[in-house]
């Protein structure tokens, strides 16, 4: 049987807080916009919890996902952003929202780096009495 372990217990008390606030924002900005999307990280986001609090063989990968999906989507919005200021769009008016995403960016690279090199899994063996 193999387990996931925390290395570093602040890592793994700061994955769940942060799990838990995310869901919870996403649930209000559910309840408040009615739109369906805000259901998708929501999901993903409680996959995660589960298998972290349940210090699962794949929690370890599952942060890798949601690390990267956060990534991906920062990045994609940093590039969007970008390619509208090079065509000589003002950009101030979504300043606010390109810091927003360059700390979610962050957040995404910091996620996966601690992952990477504080949490591995291991293989646990379980006597049977007979």
């Amino acid at each position: 049987m193999e387990k996931t372990f925390f290395k570093n217990q602040t890592f793994h008390v700061l994955i769940i807080f942060a799990l838990g606030f995310l869901i919870c924002w996403n649930l209000y900005i559910f309840l408040i916009s009615k739109s369906l999307v805000a259901l998708i990280p929501t999901v993903i986001q409680v996959v995660v919890l589960t298998l972290v609090l349940m210090k699962h063989k794949h929690a370890k990968m599952g942060i890798n996902v949601w690390a990267v999906i956060l990534m991906l989507g920062g990045g994609l919005v940093i590039l969007g952003k970008l390619m509208k200021l090079s065509i000589g769009d003002d950009i101030t008016d979504g300043l606010g929202k390109l810091i927003l995403n360059v700390i979610i960016f962050s957040a995404g690279l910091a996620i996966y780096n601690f992952n990477q090199k504080t949490v591995e899994v291991k293989r646990i063996d379980t006597k049977t009495e007979e």
